[in-house]
């Protein structure tokens, strides 16, 4: 299945991702199609409860004062969601208002398309027979000192399967591609991602982060693919053997928006182009 339906990533904004949903809905047990059982966890109090253990732990095991340390800990944990919820509520106000800024204003003049999503803004255009998306992102992946927000650009590619089965996704390929072009050990101002369909380029938004970077990035980010002969794709040419997929969330933009739908089981979000 594709990653967009995958609730917690290794980064800390995942801890965002899913504030939103039902916070009395605390830990419930699910049933697998196995029939095997397994725990399901809001991820918002998951997330709170983790934050609480890391902080409580060490000052338990130093202070040896329970009260002490409970009380201090519930205190930082309740400042840490505080935060988390302002810069939540800011990054999705600026979401919608990056088109009254001078970087989508001049990608749009270069033939950069508005394209909505339900709640979801961004620009779109095919270049080379790639789509190619750009958008902000308030959950952020790049780690630009004070930056509050990425600029995401997705290209993409044909979906890496393994024998063509949509069912098989060739994860060591993109293991492979990722470990090239994102190593752990490197500097994580600009991050790369391979997904099934897509490289995704992150970039810490600044307010005067221009257009010719965004533009530039897109080029590197076109050479990498052609480099590694990984297939031009087209999201508005998807043949009937990728109809699956797409149901799954894959070919949609990677973001709280997008998660929302497809976590409450609408019906697949319809795509706006301006």
């Amino acid at each position: 299945m594709c990653e967009i339906l995958i609730k917690f990533e290794s980064h800390y904004s995942s801890y965002t991702t899913y504030s939103q949903f039902n916070l009395m809905k605390l830990l419930t047990i699910k049933k697998r199609e196995n029939g095997s059982y397994f725990i399901d966890g809001n991820p918002t109090f998951v997330a709170n409860l983790f934050i609480f253990f890391i902080i409580f732990i060490p000052f338990f095991l130093s202070s040896k004062n329970f009260w002490f340390s409970l009380i201090l800990s519930l205190l930082f944990t309740i400042f840490v969601s505080i935060l988390i919820w302002i810069s939540d509520s800011i990054g999705k106000k600026v979401h919608s208002k990056i088109f009254e800024r001078k970087i989508f204003t001049e990608l749009r003049q270069r033939g950069f398309q508005k394209e909505s999503i339900d709640k979801y803004e961004g620009l779109i255009k095919t270049i080379e027979g790639r789509t190619v998306r750009v958008f902000y992102n308030w959950n952020k992946f790049a780690e630009g000192f004070l930056s509050f927000g990425d600029i995401e650009i997705n290209v993409f590619y044909k979906p890496q399967l393994f024998e063509n089965d949509i069912n098989k996704i060739d994860a060591d390929k993109l293991k492979k591609l990722n470990k090239k072009y994102d190593p752990f050990y490197t500097s994580k101002i600009k991050r790369y991602a391979f997904a099934i369909d897509r490289l995704k380029v992150f970039i810490s938004y600044y307010p005067w982060t221009s257009s010719q970077k965004i533009e530039k990035e897109i080029n590197k980010a076109l050479n990498i693919l052609k480099e590694n002969s990984l297939e031009s794709f087209d999201i508005h040419k998807i043949s009937s053997e990728y109809i699956d997929l797409q149901k799954d969330g894959c070919f949609y933009p990677n973001m709280e928006y997008i998660w929302e739908n497809f976590e409450k089981e609408e019906a697949l979000p319809t795509i706006k182009i301006e």
